[in-house]
């Protein structure tokens, strides 16, 4: 009986598995401020936020497929979103992420060169004025110019001027805990820079970069399994021994 109950306990104090799960983004785009939405960046190798030196305001939107990432019986402990800034201007500015609230597409708009002025808008695009663009005039629009997203951000990191920035709150937790539980909420966030002054933008690596030496935004998370079957299986039977021995 003894021997018994020492296991039940050893197994019962036993920390679940802990486990970490790194996501790289699954889609991602620059919203370019313009009066036509005729410019976008949805296969570019960069992404902006902020403010340019010429005043002219940048947005970045990010999302991450989270469909099988994780354990439906899992226990979601902690969420980061990590991207690495390649050029920067402003010193050290903060960036806050705001979830998207309206679903939006990303097309082959490439730019050329440093990409900070955008590409012509094609087909399936992200722009100022469209969560979708549609040359055939079927295209979605953002119910706000510049994007829809919720008033409260999620996250607010002060970004450096170059390297990996890591977001990390329970905002952000919350998020991802609700994308968990309704796929169908989650279309990704905006990153939204100081938009206050010009000169502050932040030029990120794309999902789309990784073939070209760049970082792509990677969503880190963290979680509890609930204990493996077989150490169900062992309690059980410890249970079942203890049992027959006070019987004895």
């Amino acid at each position: 009986m003894r021997i018994a109950t020492t296991v039940i306990a050893a197994l019962a104090s036993a920390p679940l598995h802990a486990d970490l799960v790194s996501v790289q983004a699954a889609a991602d785009a620059t919203l370019y401020q313009s009066t036509d939405g005729s410019v976008a960046n949805g296969a570019g190798q960069y992404t902006f936020a902020g403010r340019t030196n010429q005043g002219f305001t940048r947005r970045a939107l990010v999302r991450f497929d989270l469909s099988g990432v994780v354990p439906t019986d899992a226990t979601v402990t902690a969420v980061r979103l990590v991207m690495n800034v390649s050029q920067a201007n402003g010193g050290v500015r903060n960036v806050a992420l705001h979830r998207a609230l309206t679903a939006w597409t990303t097309g082959a708009s490439d730019p050329d060169l440093t990409e900070s002025s955008g590409a012509p808008a094609l087909a399936g695009d992200a722009t100022w004025l469209h969560a979708s663009y549609q040359p055939d005039g079927s295209s979605v629009f953002w119910t706000n110019s510049g994007g829809d997203f919720a008033a409260q951000a999620s996250a607010v990191l002060a970004t450096t001027t170059g390297g990996l920035q890591t977001w990390e709150s329970p905002g952000l937790l919350a998020d991802v805990l609700a994308f968990r539980a309704d796929p169908s909420s989650n279309l990704g966030w905006f990153l939204i820079g100081d938009e206050s002054v010009a000169g502050t933008a932040r030029r990120f690596d794309s999902a789309d970069s990784a073939s070209l030496g760049g970082i792509a935004p990677r969503l880190e998370i963290e979680f509890t399994a609930v204990p493996e079957p077989g150490s169900l299986a062992l309690i059980g039977a410890a249970a079942l021994f203890a049992g027959r021995r006070r019987r004895n």
